[in-house]
């Protein structure tokens, strides 16, 4: 289970009045209402926000000048000449709710706030780059912490940007998006979570950032403005705090979702704004902006605090710690989603370290406060993966000049090496970086640098390595390793350089040019040949190359072998041949090399092998006898009931290894039992050695598979009238038994049996399989004397207290509802449907309706297929 609550925020927002600091936050939203093809109409709607607990405060305005401009020449959007401005009257204002209180919390502040909406319809022109609606005031609250003059509070901005013809295709569907509203507790110094998500009435793709909130403008007091044409200028921003970091670097948002989290700065008041940018496949629409000033308290509470992901890539032990060290955290419960681990799976342990029995991903439960009111609790994934050895070489030393190649060798025993970050050691230079694998490096003085390699791999391993690379004066100078020849046979030499330049060798004793990178050589005894190098930059290295002579071959493949059958095993071969030849090629990995590897598929096969030295050559042989592998079987598929225990059985050798250990009594035995396993499948694997001369091991695998019945017999609670039959229908498995079974049931044995209740009963199906898993549930009837109709309450009130919001017909005794419908006193309908369950709610295209006394008429069909009319009438409330 998540999180019972959260410290959150305290939001909000305010208006504008007379020569007052009243403006805790707002927003501007539109819905379009209809469009012409040279048209369209809209509602926008202002919302203002005010803190109740505020003092000396202005009350909400009961009037508002709203500026609308078109983008695409900033002119009024009525033409040149007309005015921009609209006056709007409060339609209504609304407590906002607060939410996610903690059950344990200390110093809980009090907070109280209200929001006024200030509606308006207006019919726009359509043009290519949209309007913009703004409304301006000088003054927001006093002392706010993040802004240079949150002192003297700060001027504010609320607009919203309706997009013109060039977001093709949304002239006529396009409506803001609109933020949730609520308000929780931040506690300062404490892990929060803000919830800013937003609904599109579109269904268009949301992204969702931190950024600026706007001033005020040239707005120099509370009255009534004309507000200025856009764009509009950002709050000037205190040291450690901007738009994108509002309560410092702690707190980020997530694009996707709008959650805001982090660790809540010093108690006060802090300007957040947060943008949500709405996009029509890959087109931007439009972006829409809500400021508010939250309240930081000092307040402390009990909670569980994870970090959603963690990671061990260097060993299988890690320490976890709650990241809320409030002392109302009393007690603590760990579990590391391991059982493999048996009794360390579970801890109590304030700050504990646990050894993972495995590789894998784990989600790790912690509990605060167990059993008590003030309990709280958290889940978070943890991914081991050890064995994670970062690495990296270079051609270095080289020289100056010349390009260093840089080469990654990072191995990760689990995923894949994907990401790089090189910085080659240089100060005061940015351009020193390199994001490629296996990157090339000038360096122009000589000199010893420090390179460094951040390195990540697929899992989510990273770590940083660094190596030290020279830079010398001489350049790289690669030379013909020292060797040897028959007596008879003469020898190519070669050196070589990544630059260009000239060689000379020494001595001139049997070489064919002592002026060139790859002479032949026919010395008759032992020479050290020299090779003095010079590149295009005059740079010089100097190099030897030993030629010994021989005049015979050794040659020694050692003692006869044996493998197990499908292995394969390096002849070992010990010679100082310098070419080879095998026979037979059969089962060889390169018959042409000194220890190639053999697969032999056969009991026995002898290998001969020609070692040369040019021309002087030796022979020898090798028999290697194979071993087939032992045949385990882990015993059939098997499917047992969720709650009972599987008997495994393995046979084929003389040792036994199962895996996972995950439930089982015994992991080194044939037959152990798996004890009420609880997962829906398990492959366990049984790793089997014998005695018959394969050292090695050979696995099997058998799948068990758990099935847990759940049983439904449909809708908790339903109702029937005198004579009418009832369909039930359970769900779950094949096999069903309903109970009473002599309580008008029309066949108990099914899944579907039709009733014909005579009074008020409850229903019990018990749901089971083939092998005798089972389940049951309840269903209650209730019966009624009564007419098959339709009710209709009197009155409903969709004001947004979550009480009698919808105002729809209870179909008594009816196979259908073929009509329900609801007109208001001019004859106008309001809403209609056909199904049963669906409701009206007070609403028309969206617009909220006055209250007042409505119609309602009603057809149906009963289940005796009676046709039958309704009408009466009902009351909305506001």
């Amino acid at each position: 289970m998540m999180k019972k609550w959260l410290p959150i925020l305290i939001l909000f927002f305010l208006p504008s009045f007379t020569q007052a600091k009243h403006i805790t936050g707002g927003e501007m939203i539109y819905d379009l209402i209809s469009s012409t093809p040279t048209t369209r109409t809209f509602r926008i709607t202002l919302i203002l926000f005010r803190d109740e607990n505020c003092l000396n405060c202005a009350d909400m305005p009961a009037v508002v000048r709203i500026g609308i401009y078109n983008n695409d020449n900033n002119e009024p959007y009525g033409g040149a000449g007309t005015q921009p401005t609209i006056d709007v009257n409060l339609l209504r204002t609304t407590t906002l709710p607060i939410t996610n209180v903690p059950l344990c919390i200390s110093n809980q502040p009090t907070l109280t706030y209200r929001a006024g909406y200030y509606p308006f319809v207006i019919t726009l022109n359509n043009n290519d780059r949209g309007y913009t609606a703004a409304y301006q005031t000088c003054c927001r609250i006093d002392n706010i912490n993040n802004i240079v003059n949150g002192v003297n509070g700060a001027g504010a901005t609320y607009a919203t940007v309706i997009p013109g013809s060039n977001n093709v295709g949304i002239l006529s569907t396009d409506n803001s998006p609109r933020f949730s509203e609520g308000i929780s507790i931040v506690c300062q110094d404490k892990p929060f979570i803000i919830d800013f998500s937003a609904t599109d009435p579109d269904g268009d793709r949301l992204v969702y950032s931190l950024c600026d909130a706007y001033n005020g403008g040239d707005a120099q007091n509370a009255a009534n403005i004309t507000p200025s044409v856009p764009p509009y200028g950002s709050l000037d921003y205190s040291n450690g705090f901007s738009g994108g970091q509002p309560l410092g670097g702690s707190a980020t948002i997530n694009p996707q979702t709008g959650i805001i989290t982090g660790i809540a700065p010093a108690s006060g008041k802090y300007v957040l704004a947060v943008c949500v940018s709405s996009y029509r496949g890959n087109v931007l629409l439009s972006t829409h902006r809500k400021d508010f000033i939250i309240t930081v308290a000092d307040c402390d509470f009990a909670s569980a605090e994870l970090d959603p992901d963690y990671i061990t890539c260097d060993g299988f032990s890690f320490t976890f710690s709650n990241q809320n060290s409030s002392p109302l955290n009393q007690t603590f419960y760990w579990d590391f989603g391991d059982p493999g681990s048996g009794a360390n799976n579970i801890s109590t342990s304030e700050t504990p370290t646990h050894t993972f029995s495995a590789a894998g991903i784990y989600i790790v439960k912690f509990v605060v406060n167990r059993g008590t009111s003030c309990a709280d609790s958290i889940f978070t994934r943890i991914a081991v993966y050890p064995g994670y050895f970062p690495e990296f070489t270079s051609n270095s030393p080289i020289c100056k000049g010349n390009p260093v190649q840089f080469r990654d060798q990072t191995r990760a025993n689990y995923g894949a090496v994907n990401e790089w970050r090189w910085d080659f050691g240089l100060n005061n230079v940015s351009s020193d970086t390199s994001i490629v694998q296996n990157p090339q490096f000038i360096y122009n003085q000589v000199g010893t640098y420090q390179v460094t390699l951040i390195v990540g791999s697929d899992k989510g391993c990273i770590d940083t390595i660094t190596n030290t690379v020279e830079i010398v004066d001489k350049p790289v100078l690669n030379v013909t390793n020292d060797t040897l020849i028959c007596s008879v046979d003469n020898l190519p030499l070669n050196a070589t350089s990544s630059i260009a330049g000239t060689y000379t060798w020494s001595p001139n004793y049997n070489i064919t040019n002592t002026n060139i990178p790859n002479p032949i050589v026919s010395p008759d005894v032992t020479t050290t040949y020299y090779v003095s190098y010079t590149d295009n930059f005059g740079c010089n290295n100097r190099d030897s190359v030993v030629v010994r002579v021989v005049d015979s071959v050794s040659m020694s493949t050692g003692i006869d072998t044996s493998i197990c059958r499908t292995d394969g095993i390096p002849i070992p071969l010990v010679s100082n041949a310098l070419t080879y030849s095998w026979r037979p090629v059969t089962y060889l990995s390169n018959p042409n090399i000194k220890n190639p590897i053999s697969t032999p598929l056969v009991p026995s096969i002898t290998y001969y092998v020609q070692g040369n030295i040019g021309s002087c050559f030796d022979t020898d042989s090798i028999v290697i006898k194979t071993i087939p592998y032992p045949r385990p079987d882990a015993g059939n598929d098997t499917l047992i009931c969720w709650g009972t225990n599987a008997f495994l059985s393995a046979t084929g050798g003389s040792s036994y290894t199962w895996s996972p250990s995950a439930f089982l009594t015994a992991t080194n035995i044939p037959n152990p039992t798996s004890v009420r396993p609880d997962a829906t499948f398990i492959d366990y694997i049984v790793s089997v050695t014998d005695t018959f001369g394969c050292p090695k091991s050979v696995s099997d695998t058998m799948r068990l598979t758990i099935d847990k019945i759940i049983a439904n017999a449909g809708p908790r609670d339903t109702a029937v009238v005198a004579g009418q039959p009832l369909q039930l229908n359970a769900t779950g498995s094949t096999n069903y038994l309903w109970t009473p079974v002599t309580q008008w049931l029309s066949n108990p044995r099914i899944p579907n049996p039709v009733s014909n209740p005579r009074g008020d009963i409850e229903y019990v199906v018990r749901v089971s399989n083939s092998i005798g898993c089972f389940d049951t549930d309840t269903i209650q009837v209730k019966f009624y004397t009564v007419l098959p109709d339709f009710f209709v309450p009197a009155a409903f009130s969709p004001n947004g207290d979550g009480l009698n919001e919808i105002i729809k017909p209870i179909a008594l005794g009816l196979r259908s509802i073929d009509k329900f419908m609801i007109y208001n006193r001019w004859g106008q309908l309001m809403f209609s449907t056909s199904r049963i369950g669906d409701g009206w709610n007070g609403r028309r295209g969206g617009k909220v309706q006055e209250a007042g006394t409505y119609v309602w008429y009603a057809e149906g069909t009963d289940y005796t297929n009676k046709k039958l009319q309704r009408k009466g009438t009902i009351i909305l409330i506001r």
